[in-house]
């Protein structure tokens, strides 16, 4: 939930209204003030349980962190999904919150709204047919892709093996934790590689905290922190 989308929202909104011309401001800005308020109420009680919305810099999600049942996630010979995703965040969140910077770490199933300048889910791809993806990026707004752009070209210098366009499944852009996030920069589903395929899998799964390390490093880029170094390869 990008905080840009819901402004230029009310600004339409707003704008529609206005063009009706048959009643007074103070009846307008009255009526346009108590939707907002029932929209805003509404939402946060059918899906927040009424929390308060969490703030922090960043967040960071493990992708199906803590199920036992239902979206598991990919799996293979080399390694689960479920249990490399954990790695990666804990890796990252640790970094940054070295650093300085606020992290709320989240597991699959949290369903609280939350407020940073970035959020990222980190995931592993999979298919029945051995290499058929990669990594990719998915994102629900075209204000995400600079942050799309600049993480493509920074994983693009460890990742050496092919690349899926951004949102190449539906699932990519209709991720359900991007209705819990709002945020400032953007929101992103980070898939690191195809955990199916012998060759991306050999070498991320030597590479799980490495890989915590660069998501670390192009979050902390993105709001502006330069105190993390970059990785070196491996």
């Amino acid at each position: 939930m990008n905080l840009k989308k819901f402004k230029n929202y009310t600004i339409r909104l707003a704008l529609t209204c206005g063009l009706c011309g048959r009643y007074k401001k103070s009846v307008y800005l009255t009526g346009i003030t108590i939707f907002l308020i029932g929209f805003l109420v509404l939402n946060i009680s059918l899906r927040y349980d009424w929390g308060l919305p969490e703030s922090a810099d960043i967040y960071i999600q493990a992708g199906h962190e803590g199920r036992v049942g239902g979206a598991t996630g990919a799996a293979s010979t080399f390694g689960k999904e479920i249990d490399w995703t954990p790695i990666v965040a804990d890796e990252a969140t640790k970094i940054l919150r070295n650093a300085g910077i606020r992290v709320i770490r989240a597991k699959a199933d949290r369903r609280r709204l939350s407020r940073v300048k970035l959020a990222l889910s980190i995931h592993f791809d999979g298919n029945h047919k051995q290499c058929r993806t990669g990594a990719s990026i998915g994102y629900d707004d075209p204000t995400d892709k600079p942050a799309a752009d600049h993480w493509r070209e920074i994983y693009s210098e460890y990742f050496p093996f092919k690349w899926m366009n951004d949102n190449f499944t539906k699932n990519l852009s209709n991720y359900y934790n991007f209705k819990y996030t709002m945020t400032k920069d953007a929101e992103l589903l980070l898939e690191l590689g195809d955990i199916t395929c012998e060759q991306q899998a050999k070498w991320m799964k030597k590479r799980l905290k490495h890989l915590g390390q660069i998501v670390a490093f192009f979050a902390s880029q993105r709001i502006g922190n330069q105190s993390i170094a970059k990785p070196q390869k491996i």
